[in-house]
C-alpha cells in the first residue's frame, strides 16, 4: 500500500502550535447535534467459549468520530477489518491503533465496495458481517449469532441473514418513525452472497435461503450532525431519482398483490417502487411515518426525523421530475426567445 504524501507545512508562527491543536480538536469533536448521539461505547465481548465464527468488515470514509466506538463494539471478534475509501482524517490511524486490519479501495458504489471486500479481504472465519462505522454491535446480537451459527459456523444451513437495526436520534430510539424493524442482509456465509447497486445503496443477491435475526444492531445515523445528514441525503436523493426514472421507463409499477404479499422486505421494496409513480411524496411520507407508523410516540426526536425524511422525499420527487422532463433545453429555448423579443423592442 503506497504511503500517502502531503505537502510540507509552512513555518509556524509562535501561536501556530496552539492554534493547530485547537483546530485538530475541533475537527475531531462532533457537532452539538452529534454529541447528543455519542456516548462512550462499552466493550462488547463474548463469554468464554461463545465467540461467533464471524469476521467483521467495516466500511469507512472520514469516520474518526465513529470508528473508536464502532471498534469497541467489535471487541468480541478476533478478525476485524476496516475497508477505507480514502479518508483524509485520522480514521486509519485510529483503526490501526485499536487492532483492526486496514485495507483501502477507491469508492465507486456501496455494492461494488462490499463485493471488493468479499473478493479481496482474507477473512479468517466462514461467516462475514458487514458493518458501517456509525453502527454498533450489541451483546444480544453477538449471543444470537453464536446460537444460530455454532462454534464452527456449521449449525446453520442459511446462506445469509437479514438484520434489523435501531436508529437513534437525540439519544432516543426511533422505534416507530425509524421504520423498525428495517432489515438488511449484513451477515452471510462466504461465497454465498453478492451485492448489487440499487438507488443510493445496495441490494443483496444471496445464493441460498435467507434467515432473519431477531436482535438488532444500533445505528447512530446522525453521529456527525444534522448538516452532514442533509448533505449525504442530497446526494442519495439524486441516486434514487436515477433509479426511479429507470423503474418508470421500464414500466416497473408493482401489482396490487405485491404490496401486501410476501415478506416484509419484499413488500417494502414494492411500496418503494410504487412511490416513484406518486405525487406529493413528502406529504405522504410524513403522514405515514408520523401518524400511521406512530412517529408521534417518538417525541420531538420523532417529529424532527419525520420532517427530515419528508424533505428527502421532496428532493427525490423534484429530481425525478427534472430527470424525466429535462428543464435545461426548455429553459434555454425560453431564454433565447426572450432575448430575441428584447432585441425587437429595442
Amino acid at each position: 500500500m503506497p504511503a500517502s504524501t502531503t505537502p510540507p507545512p509552512s513555518a509556524p508562527s509562535p501561536a501556530a502550535p496552539a492554534a493547530a491543536d485547537t483546530a485538530a480538536r475541533a475537527a475531531e469533536a462532533p457537532s452539538l447535534e452529534a454529541s447528543l448521539e455519542l456516548r462512550r461505547q462499552p466493550l462488547v465481548e463474548a463469554p468464554e467459549g461463545r465467540r461467533p465464527p464471524v469476521s467483521v468488515v467495516i466500511l469507512t470514509f472520514n469516520e474518526q468520530v465513529n470508528i473508536k466506538d464502532c471498534l469497541r463494539s467489535c471487541a468480541w471478534c478476533d478478525d476485524v477489518h476496516v475497508l477505507d475509501s480514502g479518508s483524509t482524517d485520522r480514521t486509519i490511524e485510529l483503526a490501526q491503533s485499536l487492532g483492526a486490519k486496514v485495507h483501502t479501495n477507491p469508492f465507486k458504489s456501496f455494492g461494488d465496495q462490499r463485493n471488493w471486500a468479499i473478493d479481496n479481504i482474507p477473512c479468517r472465519h466462514p461467516w462475514h458481517f458487514h458493518l458501517d462505522a456509525d453502527e454498533r454491535f450489541t451483546p444480544e446480537l453477538v449471543e444470537e449469532m453464536f446460537d444460530l451459527l455454532g462454534a464452527d459456523g456449521n449449525s446453520s444451513d442459511k446462506a445469509a441473514y437479514l438484520c434489523p437495526s435501531k436508529m437513534m436520534l437525540l439519544g432516543r430510539w426511533l422505534k416507530h418513525s425509524g421504520g423498525y424493524p428495517s432489515y438488511q442482509v449484513r451477515l452471510f456465509r462466504f461465497g454465498k452472497c453478492r451485492y448489487k447497486d440499487f438507488g443510493h445503496g445496495q441490494r443483496e443477491d444471496p445464493i441460498g435461503a435467507v434467515g432473519t435475526l431477531v436482535q438488532p444492531y444500533t445505528h447512530y445515523n446522525f453521529s456527525k450532525g444534522v448538516l452532514e445528514w442533509f448533505y449525504k441525503h442530497n446526494d442519495y436523493s439524486g441516486r434514487e431519482a436515477d433509479e426511479a426514472v429507470a423503474v418508470i421507463k421500464t414500466g416497473g409499477r408493482p401489482r396490487l398483490r405485491q404490496l401486501f404479499k410476501g415478506d416484509a422486505t419484499a413488500r417494502r421494496r414494492a411500496w418503494k417502487n410504487m412511490s416513484y409513480f406518486l405525487r406529493g411524496r413528502a406529504i405522504i411520507r410524513f403522514f405515514y411515518n408520523f401518524i400511521l407508523r406512530g412517529g408521534i410516540f417518538d417525541g420531538m426526536a420523532g417529529l424532527h426525523y419525520c420532517a427530515m425524511i419528508s424533505t428527502y422525499e421532496y428532493w427525490t420527487e423534484l429530481k425525478i421530475v427534472e430527470k424525466a422532463k429535462p428543464w435545461g433545453p426548455k429553459t434555454q429555448r425560453l431564454t433565447e426567445k426572450m432575448l430575441r423579443e428584447d432585441g425587437v423592442t429595442r
